[in-house]
């Protein structure tokens, strides 16, 4: 569950961060309040929500359901350990 906060929380940080690196190039000092102007940050929150909303699909797509029983890791009547599975 860390994760997927994690995943989400730099997809949003991303185009900040490029934006940052923009101003870099640029020569301008991205620590300075007056180059993060309101139209600037309203324009990089939306692609910022649109990159999570895009990551969240594109993990709900590609992600594969697993069916079946799931039986939790366990040790066996031999003392070998056996990883949780799904049983079909």
């Amino acid at each position: 569950m860390l994760r997927a906060f994690f995943e989400g929380f730099f997809l949003f940080l991303l185009p900040f961060a490029g934006f940052a690196v923009f101003l870099l190039l640029e020569g301008q000092n991205p620590l300075h309040p007056a180059v993060w102007s309101r139209k600037a940050l309203s324009w990089l929150t939306i692609g910022a929500l649109a990159l999570c909303v895009m990551g969240v699909v594109a993990v709900g797509t590609k992600t594969s359901l697993e069916n079946g029983t799931f039986v939790p890791s366990h040790v066996d009547k031999d003392g070998n350990f056996v990883p949780g599975q799904f049983k079909q």
